[in-house]
């Protein structure tokens, strides 16, 4: 058996599985086990998979489960010391496999490892990275430094989530919680931070497809108010900072903004003065500074 094991989670996208197979199958390094995981309301997927790749093992999820429990079901059936629940829109570089390895002899006891990628998004290739770095290794040692690097301003990119893969025995029951939402995969994440080191492989290892169909781009004020009671309940380990840059990002600023653009003067007053007090208080945060400075050096150090 493989110490690592692929899942390809599908869902109704029949052609960009395709894709998504065919770069896990051309591998460098072929010490693996794949599982194309379909978790589709029709049978396009299966048709697809059972006439291209017959050779690869596939499972239909019958009835069809919720997005989260999906996730779950593949983390409870994973084989190996450690696993990956890769997209059907994405792709992996050839070498994601070889690199992972090479990280996990370099970090044996990190519970979970991401990479940087490509990021595509409707088709087109953009000049910038997921991880803005100048080492080969990011390590992300607690929950509060891995939530500084979604929300405060300034930080340099994160690893994306299709691209995680983790430690089985690490993770143990730690497992996806419906009830948080389409933000889940970031709870999920800050949960095994707090339970181990996480390690960013800064060389990209994939290509991120941003489309029209994907989750993430598809705001839902519910789930945000729901991610912010979580934050609320995290406070004292991730920091009154942390919960001060979501809640004015992402749920004070839009709200404001949306009432500067009416033609309301009493409205457009408060939207205004509201902004100038939240830059402020961004401006007069040293950590503030430590991000542009950080950015700074890295790209620097980046064109020597």
């Amino acid at each position: 058996m493989s110490a690592l094991s692929l899942y390809i989670l599908c869902h109704n996208r029949p052609d960009d599985a395709r894709q998504a197979i065919r770069s896990v199958l051309a591998q460098t390094d072929q010490e693996f086990t794949l599982t194309v995981s379909d978790n589709s309301s029709d049978d396009r997927v299966e048709q697809m998979v059972r006439q291209d790749f017959p050779g690869v093992n596939y499972v239909r999820r019958q009835p069809m489960l919720a997005a989260l429990e999906h996730f779950n079901r593949c983390i409870e059936e994973a084989q190996g010391t450690h696993f990956c629940l890769f997209h059907d829109d994405d792709l992996m570089a050839p070498d994601f496999v070889q690199e992972v390895k090479a990280a996990i002899q370099a970090y044996p006891q990190a519970i979970a490892f991401g990479c940087n990628a490509y990021i595509e998004s409707l088709g087109k290739r953009q000049p910038r990275l997921a991880i803005l770095s100048g080492r080969r290794y990011e390590l992300i040692t607690s929950p509060r430094q891995l939530a500084v690097r979604y929300f405060a301003r300034y930080q340099s990119g994160i690893a994306p989530f299709p691209g995680y893969v983790y430690q089985r025995a690490a993770v143990g029951t730690t497992r996806f919680h419906p009830g948080e939402g389409k933000y889940s995969d970031v709870t999920w994440l800050l949960r095994l931070a707090g339970a181990g080191l996480t390690v960013w492989v800064s060389k990209p290892l994939m290509t991120y497809r941003l489309h029209g169909g994907n989750d993430g781009s598809i705001e839902s004020r519910r789930d945000r108010l729901r991610f912010l009671g979580y934050l609320k309940q995290q406070r004292r380990e991730l920091g009154a900072g942390i919960l001060q840059d979501y809640r004015c990002s992402f749920i004070y600023k839009p709200m404001i903004l949306k009432s500067a653009g009416t033609s309301h003067p009493v409205r457009q007053s408060i939207a205004a003065r509201f902004l100038r007090h939240y830059r402020w208080r961004r401006y007069a945060r040293l950590d503030t500074y430590r991000a542009l400075l950080r950015r700074a050096l890295v790209k620097w150090t980046s064109r020597s």
